[in-house]
């Protein structure tokens, strides 16, 4: 039984908070602004420096979520059945796994994003209709 130390949580912020705390960070420390006369090579590796960045942000976020709570295994039986009548055991687990998928998800979307920076197409190269 490991002793939980409650007080060491942080306030989990709002959907809205949450949104302008990450993307407000993205802007403040990375480059902002594309030049017009760059290569498309170098706007390339600008969002895809962006798209990063944010996703790893995210991460940091919801992985600081997930740390934070305490498993209910690990707990005092006391703090658990605790939890279980104020907030259902069951929806407990179930709202720290939706988070842990929420970073999931946020983890391949980054992928397919960099993937179509990378690899997109210029508009003078599309294929013709035929």
């Amino acid at each position: 039984m490991v002793l939980y130390n409650f007080k060491t949580m942080v306030v989990v912020p709002t959907s809205k908070e949450f949104i302008d705390i990450v993307l407000s960070k993205t802007q403040r420390k990375t480059p902002t602004v594309v030049h017009k006369g760059w290569q498309i090579s170098r706007i390339r590796s600008f969002y895809m420096r962006k798209v990063k960045f944010t996703q790893e942000n995210w991460s940091i976020k919801l992985t600081q979520i997930l740390d934070d709570f305490p498993r209910l295994d690990e707990i005092h039986p006391f703090y658990a059945d605790l939890i279980n009548v104020l907030y259902s055991r069951d929806h407990y687990k179930l709202a720290l796994g939706q988070i842990n998928t929420a970073r999931t998800l946020i983890e391949n979307i980054c992928k397919d994003y960099l993937k179509m920076l990378k690899f997109g197409s210029l508009p003078d190269q599309r294929i013709p209709n035929k």
